[in-house]
């Protein structure tokens, strides 16, 4: 009896599993980032509703990366409405959205009506949504993932 086919089987088997795990964990971490963005998205509307515009307060538009340093003081005001809106992020030792694999959730006040947030996708990477007009886009200048309010709240 030949073992060939039955040792090519089990290695098919073993392969492909992994593959379909990978891909699980893959589409596991993007569904996380999409709940953070309306996470964020959720704590931007009830900012405007309490002060008149979106974060920065202060400035009729912004954008930048959440977690680069120079977006502190944004991401404390996003943060504060995020806290005060959202029963899960009562808690101040539950930690502020961040993407499970490093990279970061962009956010763009276009202007005191209007905001885009973006992440970066690991299952669809599409690139189709362009900062590259954002002076604080630096080298990454597109994101896979967005949420805009224009859209969404007229829906």
């Amino acid at each position: 009896m030949n073992r060939l086919p039955l040792g090519t089987a089990l290695v098919m088997v073993v392969v492909l599993g992994t593959f379909l795990l990978n891909r699980a964990s893959l589409q596991a971490r993007d569904t996380i980032r999409k709940h953070h963005l309306e996470d964020i998205e959720q704590a931007l509307y009830f900012a405007r509703s309490l002060q008149g515009t979106y974060p920065p307060y202060d400035a009729p538009s912004w954008c930048g990366r959440l977690q680069d340093p120079g977006s502190h003081a944004v991401r404390a005001q996003i943060e504060a409405a995020l806290r005060a809106q959202n029963e899960k992020y009562a808690n101040p030792a539950k930690p502020f959205p961040t993407d499970p694999r490093g990279s970061d959730y962009f956010y763009w006040k276009r202007s005191p009506a209007m905001f885009e947030l973006y992440a970066t996708l690991e299952t669809d990477p599409t690139g189709e949504r362009s900062v590259a007009a954002c002076p604080a886009a630096g080298g990454k200048a597109t994101y896979d993932y967005g949420l805009t309010s224009v859209w969404r709240e007229s829906s």
